[in-house]
């Protein structure tokens, strides 16, 4: 079936406006239609969007999801004669007689609602006299439509999608973490980071967190387990080494293979880094929760990961679920997911604030419990494999499979689009403005002649006499920082490229 993009080619510029006002997109900062397009096709292909347009249309019409149900079930799609002869047909009309009349306001089928919705579609298939007209549901929509009634996955967990949450609610799962990384090389780069018996100096550890995008502060557990992740996926990943002086500097190759992967690479593998660490304990960095030292006991951090990331691989893809529901299903079907033996008498497990061991099956919520909320707001959620909805008065945190996470947890769902990111832009002041989404390629060049000024809400960096010279120490010329801002960035200020020249030749002279 085509993708979203592809049927968006068919539609005119009314019929693309109209879609990102019903499904509120925007278009804003595309430069082109063919940018227009894949920025529109990019946001309503979006998990959530699908399954608040879904929500949306049933609002309007209960046969709708009858619709969309009966075509899910032919595989997605169906001779457009056979389905209007059920939900009706679908006017063309030219882009004057559609401005004119507005058909999308009053439609006057199931069909026409759901096509200006964008979630099917019209197409061709055949040749001579089997050429015949179908309706399809776009191949990068489909997987997050729900499941036909009587259709759940076979050994899928026994627990129902709730609708999904608000926009206002939502926390999607970004690339914060994977910001945070381009941050810490280059922070190595430059700023020293020197280790004690008992882990990373706390005076730079301070230096470092002033640079990170989400707020950092030490009183709260979760975010220092996060930059505890973040300093054990660079050190699994081999970034790190420890230097004749104490500190800890960069493994350049490493490094570099890392900086030279695409976005989609880069996520994949801090995914696969934790993923199949077995010196990443989850259960042991649960706040709240202390494994304490018997020398008796010990957990299998592996086993258990790969139990729990399969137990969220039966989830519905973009389905919207209650965290509660959740774990109350993992509970009563897979509860020794971390436990093989069944055995919960042995394992000396500390309640942090109580100083109580957590043994017995009856403390199951205690433990099991805590570890798989933790997951699910922690690493499953800073890696990008789910996203989230803060929890209204009495309500619960709900959780989606994200477009990432469902590919990583082997699911057969489309490649999710990349977003478009504005370019870096020199000012006349000498700074330098790296939005979010840059490469880290390309932030890590800039750390290389330009101090770092801020890191939200974008990347901020500062173009000044010291840099330069640091940068000329290592061999980079003003020629070659010239070239790159002339590549990678809107223009160069003449007021800049003058005093980079100014620059250049003077440290010739001196040389």
């Amino acid at each position: 079936m085509p993708t979203t993009s592809q049927m968006l080619l068919e539609y005119s510029d009314v019929l693309l406006q109209v879609l990102a006002e019903l499904r509120g997109a925007y278009m804003d900062a595309a430069e082109t239609r063919e940018q227009a397009i894949e920025l529109l096709a990019a946001q309503v292909t979006d998990p959530t969007s699908v399954q608040m347009a879904f929500e949306e249309i049933g609002d309007y019409s209960a046969e709708s999801h009858t619709a969309i149900e009966m075509l899910l079930k032919e595989g997605g799609e169906m001779a457009e004669a056979q389905f209007t002869r059920q939900f009706g047909g679908i006017r063309q009309m030219g882009p004057a007689k559609l401005e004119r009349e507005m058909p999308w306001l009053t439609p006057e089928s199931t069909a026409e609602l759901l096509y200006y919705y964008g979630l099917i579609g019209r197409g061709f298939k055949g040749a001579g006299q089997k050429a015949h007209s179908i309706i399809y549901i776009p191949s990068d929509a489909s997987p997050w439509l729900p499941n036909p009634q009587g259709q759940t996955p076979e050994g899928a967990l026994p627990v129902r999608p709730v609708p999904p949450p608000p926009q206002s609610r939502l926390l999607l799962a970004d690339d914060s973490l994977l910001e945070d990384v381009g941050t810490l090389l280059g922070f190595l780069r430059h700023e020293q980071l020197r280790l004690t018996p008992t882990g990373p100096h706390a005076e730079d550890i301070d230096h470092f967190v002033q640079r990170l995008q989400v707020p950092y502060t030490s009183d709260d557990p979760d975010l220092d387990v996060r930059l505890a992740l973040l300093l054990h996926l660079a050190n699994r990943l081999g970034w790190l080494r420890r230097g004749e002086d104490g500190s800890v500097h960069l493994t350049s190759n490493r490094v570099q293979a890392f900086l030279e992967k695409t976005r989609a690479e880069q996520r994949q593998t801090l995914w696969q880094a934790w993923r199949e660490s077995p010196d990443w304990n989850d259960l042991c960095r649960t706040p709240g929760l202390e494994c304490a030292e018997t020398g008796t006991w010990r957990n299998d951090p592996l086993q258990s990961r790969g139990s729990i990331l399969q137990l969220f691989a039966k989830l519905q893809p973009g389905a919207w679920y209650s965290q509660s529901e959740v774990i109350q299903a993992i509970k009563e079907t897979e509860a020794d997911f971390q436990r093989p033996t069944g055995n919960y008498e042995t394992w000396y497990i500390r309640n942090t604030n109580t100083q109580e061991f957590l043994k017995g099956f009856e403390q199951w919520n205690a433990v099991e419990g805590a570890l798989l909320r933790f997951l699910i707001r922690g690493p499953l959620h800073w890696l990008g494999a789910l996203d989230l909805a803060e929890p209204s008065a009495g309500d619960d945190w709900l959780l989606s499979l994200s477009q990432w996470g469902s590919r990583w947890l082997g699911q057969d769902t489309p490649q999710p689009h990349e977003a478009t990111h504005r370019p870096v832009v020199v000012g006349e002041d000498f700074t330098i403005t790296a939005p979010v989404g840059t490469s880290l390629s390309d932030r890590f060049r800039i750390e290389r002649f330009a101090a770092w000024q801020a890191s939200y809400p974008d990347f901020v960096y500062q173009i000044n006499q010291r840099s330069l010279k640091r940068a000329a120490e290592q061999g980079i010329s003003t020629d070659r920082i010239t070239e790159f801002l002339q590549q990678h960035t809107r223009g160069i200020p003449p007021k800049v490229a003058a005093a980079l020249a100014r620059f250049g030749s003077s440290e010739k002279v001196r040389t």
